[in-house]
């Protein structure tokens, strides 16, 4: 297993070094956290300016960073951008507060309340990884995706409303870049089709999955933000479309909206 970039500090040392550990920490925490919220990657020099930090001292925490794998610098500029093992850390943390009995038991309630299999996922390396799920129990037709599962972007109610509310640098960035396999005869597969898709849906502040991803599945999400509007993660209703059209769907966003709102206010108050 990769080392930490910052050892945890030593108690026992003198007191001296023990600050000196602790300034290295919240200097290393800082970095991250600046590279995290940046729109876009950020260069060494940004970080040494923003946090006041001699060069020297930027460039030797940020090496450890990347090596460590909480960071990672882009191939051709060597800009700094988030590393897989801060996105695998926040994604833990995002699965932990799923396991809240609380925020399970909306789910649980939203999924009684419409007759149909719920569930809330985030944006993880180009997927939506599903955090939370409660399957329909009555029904003879079920989706079986344990939390864990992925889906794709451009072809999932959640992935699409996540692609949707992204900046507008970013979601350009990524939609060059992603790949659009046909999946369903209706999955959306055209760039400038997909934009348009997009834009209807920060529109409506809900996305719809029109048996694009399996067919035979329809789904339909709403997004859990902060109170900034910043998004969290995505909830949604998922039903075979042999119960439930695109049309029908609608009428569970009143529902869906109302437990989205009070997941918000629990996911804020935990963070």
């Amino acid at each position: 297993m990769t080392s930490l970039a910052f050892p945890p500090p030593d108690l026992t040392a003198a007191p001296e070094r023990r600050e000196t550990i602790a300034t290295a920490t919240a200097r290393s925490f800082a970095i991250i956290e600046m590279v995290a919220q940046a729109p876009t990657a950020i260069d060494v020099a940004d970080v040494s300016e923003a946090l006041g930090l001699p060069k020297a001292t930027a460039y030797r925490l940020v090496d450890g960073l990347v090596s460590s794998g909480y960071l990672a610098r882009e191939p051709a500029r060597k800009r700094l951008t988030v590393g897989f093992k801060l996105t695998e850390l926040a994604l833990g943390a995002l699965r932990a507060s799923m396991r809240d009995a609380r925020r399970h038991a909306v789910l649980r309630r939203l999924a009684r309340a419409v007759n149909e299999t719920c569930n809330i996922g985030v944006m993880h390396n180009g997927d939506i990884v599903y955090l939370d799920r409660v399957e329909a129990e009555h029904w003879p037709l079920r989706l079986q995706f344990a939390p864990g599962s992925r889906v794709p972007l451009h072809a999932s109610a959640i992935g699409k409303l996540h692609l949707a509310l992204l900046p507008s640098r970013l979601r350009r960035s990524l939609l060059q870049s992603l790949d659009l396999p046909h999946l369903t005869p209706n999955t959306i597969t055209d760039r400038t089709a997909l934009e348009e898709e997009l834009k209807r849906i920060r529109k409506e502040r809900a996305s719809f999955d029109r048996e694009e991803f399996l067919a035979g599945v329809v789904c339909v999400a709403v997004p859990i933000v902060r109170k900034n509007g910043e998004l969290m993660a995505g909830l949604a209703v998922q039903a075979p479309s042999a119960r439930l059209s695109p049309d029908q769907a609608v009428k569970h966003l009143p529902a869906l909206r109302e437990a989205a709102a009070e997941l918000s206010s629990i996911l804020e108050a935990t963070e």
